[in-house]
């Protein structure tokens, strides 16, 4: 599987807000539409600081 869970970095803070993330698309300047396996999506406000694809992990930094 290539899914990857989506954290969120914030004040160096970093908090897990999506597990299992099939699919990260831009909608709007610094916005990105994250969407689950299972379906279920979510937008985030923020940049992309990493995407660790061996890891399974992406970094967003929230603005």
């Amino acid at each position: 599987m290539c899914e990857s869970n989506v954290y969120l970095r914030k004040n160096n803070d970093e908090k897990l807000i999506m597990e299992n993330v099939a699919a990260v698309t831009p909608v709007g300047k610094d916005t990105f539409l994250l969407k689950g396996l299972l379906g279920e999506s979510m937008k985030v406000k923020a940049i992309i600081e990493d995407i660790n694809l061996m890891g399974h992990k992406i970094t967003l930094k929230a603005l």
